[in-house]
């Protein structure tokens, strides 16, 4: 061989390895956005989740469930927020400008105009409930809730322009002064409005973090023809949403209504447990997905890649954080909170499974807001809102459990209906995200099974004590969890390309 070849052969040698080094500090990069992308959104529903751990510390299950039947109350003006004109900023191709502005106004107004109606009638639903102080919970709340609509704009207009970090950087430092901030309020002031102070905390350092760092600004402009549009889009998600709201709340009122609010806080208190800890997980995802199919919609690509992704992502994920809270939730309880919450333990393991079961259900509203077809979002969620209502009524007279698993079995059987409407209506491929949804599945079993064997089989043998016990099984759960994100990986289930704006 020549020297020629020789130093051809080093250089090619050379370039090779610089490629490599080149290309794994891009996968580095993309995983590093992606991880600080996750933790930020997911800071939110820690912080919700720890706030609830230190009320049922704290205050008596009744209590508890008057701050929670204020909260279903207002939920119904946060769906006025974050979907609809929310959806049409992310969606729409006309001038930013005109979008910006005129669906500021209509946000604003429009959760302005819910706030006054719900505390006109905050008293005569503490009156119905027959829970004291509920009507002056649901006023304080409602007073605050046009000041969180401009966030939820704010964070919206980012997110159009593209300004994923911007965007992410402002909700990470919302969320730790929440969490910080609302752990000092719960901890040294044992008291309901504690909680509403917590509530104020975050939407106040929300919107002046958004105002602050953020450079977008309301202006005094108002496209009527937009506004008519913006309305034809945003009316069937809203509509959607409020029947997603009762399939989601509705066992809530209807134990406040037929019990108390006692039954209404251990019910709210053990699915906060379950699905905070796996909306840690999921609502994070289900902004990601919003944002990247409405990417995918303006720029007219394929829908059904988008879907494969997350359908097995979202659903490994939900899987993983259902197993460890079913298997870890007495262990919590019992080391931590009242005996009195014990109760909640069998609402718990059913609420735990919703996160891989409403895989299916979450995607429809992205997936039609990208095809611009919202009419079939209201179809599907008005079947399934009256689905999961009809379960609950069914089910409550016979109890929490029962009420729990009814609504996990009418939610699995609502995935299966999502992914039919979104190949049949929508023209979307769905072969690759249903393979990739039951692998997901799979592996989220043999995940828990691990997980259970564990903490069952071989820590008892090590006589250490019970929060020693819950420490070694979460590193566990942490370990086994990464090696099946890893194998996931390589079966191309678990992407982290669903992990952007």
């Amino acid at each position: 061989m020549c020297e020629d070849q020789v130093k051809q052969r080093k250089s090619d040698e050379l370039e090779g390895v610089a490629r490599r080094f080149k290309d794994l500090r891009s996968f580095g990069r993309r995983s590093g956005i992606a991880l600080f992308a996750f933790v930020a959104r997911s800071l939110q529903q820690v912080s919700t989740l720890v706030m609830t751990f230190l009320a049922a510390r704290f205050l008596p299950p009744a209590d508890y469930g008057v701050y929670a039947l204020g909260i279903v109350f207002v939920v119904m003006i946060q769906t006025l927020t974050y979907t609809g004109f929310y959806q049409f900023i992310l969606n729409a191709r006309q001038d930013e400008d005109a979008v910006l502005s005129t669906c500021f106004w209509l946000i604003f107004g429009l959760v302005t105009l819910a706030s006054l109606l719900l505390g006109a009638a905050a008293f005569p639903i503490e009156w119905l409930f027959g829970a004291r102080h509920l009507g002056t919970v649901i006023v304080l709340l409602a007073l605050i809730q046009p000041l969180a609509s401009v966030g939820a704009w704010s964070s919206a207009a980012l997110l159009r322009r593209r300004a994923v970090t911007l965007n992410f950087t402002i909700i990470f430092l919302q969320n730790i002064i929440a969490l910080v901030g609302g752990g000092l309020l719960i901890w040294f002031w044992h008291s309901l409005y504690a909680l509403v102070a917590v509530r104020y905390l975050r939407v106040i350092s929300g919107a002046v973090l958004f105002a602050s760092l953020g450079r977008d600004r309301p202006r005094m402009r108002f496209s009527r023809k937009l506004a008519i549009e913006a309305t034809g889009f945003s009316g069937g998600l809203y509509f959607s949403r409020l029947l997603g709201f009762l399939s989601r709340y509705a066992g809530d009122l209807l134990l406040g209504l037929f019990h108390s609010p006692g039954a209404v806080g251990l019910y709210r208190f053990g699915n906060r447990v379950a699905t905070g800890a796996t909306d840690i997980l999921m609502q994070p995802m289900n902004n990601f997905a919003a944002t990247q199919f409405g990417a995918a919609g303006r720029d007219d690509r394929d829908l059904g890649a988008v879907l494969a992704r997350f359908a097995g992502t979202i659903a490994l994920l939900g899987g993983m954080a259902g197993a460890v809270v079913i298997v870890l939730a007495p262990d919590v309880i019992s080391t931590f909170f009242q005996p009195s919450y014990e109760g909640a333990l069998v609402v718990t393991a059913a609420m735990a499974l919703r996160g891989v079961a409403g895989v299916g259900q979450s995607l429809v509203e992205p997936v039609f807001a990208a095809l611009g077809r919202t009419s079939w979002v209201v179809m599907f969620n008005l079947v399934a809102g009256a689905t999961c209502v009809a379960a609950i009524a069914v089910s409550a007279p016979f109890g929490l459990g029962v009420l729990a698993w009814g609504q996990a079995i009418a939610i699995l059987v609502m995935t299966a209906l999502a992914f039919h409407l979104m190949r049949r209506r929508g023209g979307i491929s769905t072969g690759a995200a249903v393979r990739r949804f039951l692998g997901a599945c799979a592996l989220a079993l043999a995940y828990g099974l691990v997980l259970a064997a564990i903490r069952f089989r071989f820590l008892p043998a090590m006589a250490i004590s019970p929060l020693q016990t819950l420490l070694v099984s979460l590193a566990c759960a942490a370990l086994v969890g990464a090696v099946i994100l890893l194998v996931a990986m390589r079966l191309r289930i678990f992407s982290l390309h669903a992990f952007s704006g």
